[in-house]
């Protein structure tokens, strides 16, 4: 891949693949760590992709995987204890510790949908799962997330 095609795909997609791993490890170090390694893997993959979508949609793929990998890691297992000087990410308002209540299944489809403009059958594509599914899931996380932030 040639470093000016790079840098482009860096600039235009490196917030998409944290967020994407920070919804799965809410965890800014190893959402930084995914973002590398996705885009690591882009730039040695040689892969020539056919448009946009396509690459978007290969991005997200791995990312969600590489993200998988990191919750199943041992390393991720250890725990320590919390100090109070351990800065948490800002919350603008109760929407974000909503989204954190939703399964990761669930999280991956709203993100999508809401946040990158995926429709339905892009999601299904993506996820591997039906068009029918995908509905479930978005209407399921939409009751959650209205019954999450109506009991605040």
């Amino acid at each position: 891949m040639q470093n000016d095609v790079f840098t482009e795909y860096v600039i235009k997609y490196s917030d998409m693949v944290y967020r994407i791993a920070y919804s799965y490890t809410r965890s800014i170090p190893d959402s930084e760590d995914i973002m590398q390694e996705v885009l690591l893997r882009l730039y040695q993959s040689g892969k020539e992709f056919r448009d946009e979508e396509h690459i978007k949609a290969w991005l997200i793929r791995v990312a969600v995987n590489r993200s998988k990998d990191v919750l199943r890691s041992q390393k991720r297992k250890h725990t320590a204890e919390l100090t109070a000087d351990i800065p948490q990410p800002q919350q603008e308002n109760g929407l974000d510790e909503a989204l954190c209540t939703l399964g990761e299944d669930y999280r991956l489809a709203v993100y999508l949908h809401y946040y990158e403009g995926y429709g339905v059958r892009e999601i299904a594509s993506i996820m591997r799962i039906s068009e029918s599914n995908v509905k479930i899931r978005l209407k399921r996380a939409r009751d959650k997330l209205k019954a999450f932030l109506t009991d605040e």
